[in-house]
């Protein structure tokens, strides 16, 4: 006999179980949290882009540098990259690397560019403007330590590169056996010119000593390299982003970044001429000594290999540095000339 109460019981549970009742009303707002950290969005790109057009003009006057259009960024292996190209500079001024050989061969080389000299988009302030390199430079060759300030980034390539075999020591020469036909300090040797540093120093009628422009790094302005090649840009002909002193077409100087010193631009005009003009002939006469001697082909701007006797080594490496210093006696006029002089002297 079923119990009258189970039942009861069944049937007021099986009540319960009828449809979903309607939802309540929401309820009141809590109190608002601590505001988040702000976020990397746009807010912060009018500090750089504010002027679009300062930017887009640096970018036209750099589209027409050497650095954009000649610096041979397709030698991205592992001994060229760190100079030839951006990714490789940037890499080994961040692991340090000896001789600015970078771990492995560069894939989708870059030119020098942007990103190459300037910390952009790291902190999106005006911060990313510094410099991705302001740090004293350590020479490869002869190991001295050179600060120029902002220009150290410029002499973190702008400087011999490493050669084999050494120079003999100038004062009593010796045999070499080179075994390459470009040997010497390399293509962009400026930055040890200007301190009148490392070339082979033989003894003869000329005195090694500096110039004015050498003196100007004594007063520590923290621009150097900048002061000169980075004047107020003459649209893409020179000065600013252009990195060039004089235009290509006509070598016509650019009087803004040397009137400071020669405010006078027919006598700096003159001055340039007569310097460079005697740098010409030094070099003209000591390369027809070196052709002579058949240790250097004009034809393809290479010395050949084999034993160099005496002061030979030294006074082929004193015709590249000066030559492939590019300035014709200009950075650094009375060691540049010394440098040909005496090395004329000891082939005679």
């Amino acid at each position: 006999m079923i119990c009258t109460f189970c039942i009861a019981i069944v049937m007021s549970l099986a009540s319960c179980e009828g449809e979903d009742g309607t939802a309540g009303p929401i309820g009141p707002l809590g109190p608002q949290g601590p505001q988040g950290p702000q976020g990397e969005g746009t807010q912060n790109c009018v500090m750089c882009h504010g002027s679009s057009q300062l930017i887009s003009a640096k970018q036209f006057q750099w589209e027409h540098s050497v650095h954009a259009t000649g610096g041979n960024y397709d030698r991205n292996t592992t001994a060229c990259a760190g100079c030839h190209t951006s990714q490789g500079f940037l890499e080994r001024i961040e692991t340090d690397a000896p001789f600015g050989a970078t771990a492995a061969t560069i894939e989708d080389p870059l030119p020098q560019n942007c990103y190459t000299c300037h910390q952009i988009h790291r902190t999106y302030t005006e911060a990313d403007w510094a410099f991705t390199q302001e740090d004293p430079v350590t020479l490869w060759v002869g190991g001295q330590t050179l600060d120029f300030g902002k220009a150290n980034l410029c002499i973190s390539c702008h400087q011999s590169r490493t050669y084999t075999p050494a120079l003999p020591n100038p004062a009593t020469g010796g045999t070499v056996n080179i075994q390459t036909t470009r040997y010497g300090p390399h293509y962009g040797p400026q930055g040890v010119m200007l301190p009148g540093l490392n070339g082979y120093e033989v003894a003869g009628p000329a005195v090694y000593e500096n110039s004015a422009h050498t003196l100007l790094l004594a007063n520590n302005t923290g621009n150097a390299c900048i002061t000169c090649h980075m004047g107020t840009a003459q649209a893409t002909n020179s000065g600013g982003h252009t990195f060039r002193v004089s235009t290509d077409e006509t070598g016509v100087i650019n009087a803004a970044a040397c009137i400071v010193c020669h405010p006078v631009a027919a006598e700096m005009n003159a001055l340039v001429d007569d310097r460079q003009a005697q740098i010409e002939a030094k070099l003209a006469e000591l390369e027809a000594l070196l052709i002579a001697r058949g240790i250097y082909d004009p034809l393809i701007g290479q010395n050949t290999k084999g034993d160099y006797e005496g002061h030979e080594a030294g006074a082929l490496f004193n015709y590249k540095f000066v030559k492939e210093d590019r300035s014709r006696g200009v950075h650094n006029f009375k060691y540049a000339n010394a440098l040909l002089t005496n090395s004329i002297a000891s082939l005679q």
